[in-house]
């Protein structure tokens, strides 16, 4: 009866702490570079920043990552710096492309452990 107890207390010690490990999950943003014809545009300077729209708090964000588009138009970011587990939300940033004199940019909300997709389009 002893040793049934024992095994029992090991298992039920065992799975609590096997279920009770929360494995963070990467938070990832694909930004997508195409012109106005919609054409995916490789080599492009793809910048993320963060526009701090209060300037007087010393509590800014720094974000400051750039990657340049492959043969896809995709300039990927892995963003598990930035995110710390049990925040809510993430950041809201620009994500600005360049491509020789032509820029665009857009505005992304980036949610917590998932894959972040945004276009830019180039003008």
């Amino acid at each position: 009866m002893v040793q049934l107890f024992k095994l029992m207390l090991i298992f039920w010690v065992l799975s609590f702490g096997l279920l009770g490990c929360y494995k963070k999950k990467d938070t990832i943003l694909q930004v997508n570079v195409r012109d106005i014809s919609g054409t995916t545009i490789k080599g492009a300077k793809v910048e993320l920043y963060a526009d701090p729209t209060d300037t007087s708090s010393n509590n800014q964000l720094a974000i400051n990552f750039s990657e340049i588009s492959n043969e896809d138009g995709t300039a990927t970011f892995n963003l598990n710096e930035i995110y710390k587990s049990g925040q809510t939300g993430v950041a809201i940033i620009k994500a600005k492309a360049t491509y020789y004199n032509k820029t665009g940019q857009t505005i992304i909300q980036i949610t917590e452990e998932v894959l972040n997709e945004c276009f830019v389009e180039i003008k």
